[in-house]
């Protein structure tokens, strides 16, 4: 994101879902120039990792060259909860339900902004990849 103009705005929000191994890399890359005076950037960064393999890593760069902006990035990296898994499961979901639904709920921002034929897909998809685990 590039800010040039007085009072610009902007607001990134990622999220990053890892299994079986898999690694998550998002780099950012946000410039405030100096002439972009009382910009304000929020970098947002949300990780799931449904293993003990799987690794995430966020890299935010800020280059900011004005004192009157407002920036920030905030990460936020976890794993599916047993606690939550289990509370799930004592109401009679089985357990790979209760992962895809743990997983489906993380997903569920991005799937509000797609198209509905396509957050369908996801969702399914989302299903597929949590049997059995």
């Amino acid at each position: 994101m590039v800010h040039i103009g007085k009072n610009t705005s902007s607001y990134i929000n990622t999220k990053s879902i890892s299994k079986d191994g898999g690694i998550s890399t998002y780099r950012s890359s946000v410039v405030i120039a100096k002439s972009a005076k009382h910009a304000k950037a929020s970098v947002d960064c949300a990780s799931l990792m449904l293993d003990d393999r799987s690794r995430s890593d966020t890299i935010p760069a800020m280059d900011v060259r004005t004192s009157d902006a407002d920036v920030g990035h905030e990460a936020k990296i976890g794993r599916i909860s047993d606690e939550a898994v289990f509370y799930l499961m004592s109401r009679g979901i089985s357990e790979s339900e209760a992962r895809a639904m743990i997983v489906s709920g993380f997903a569920d921002p991005v799937s509000k902004e797609l198209p509905l034929e396509y957050a369908a897909e996801m969702n399914n998809l989302i299903k597929l990849e949590m049997e059995g685990m």
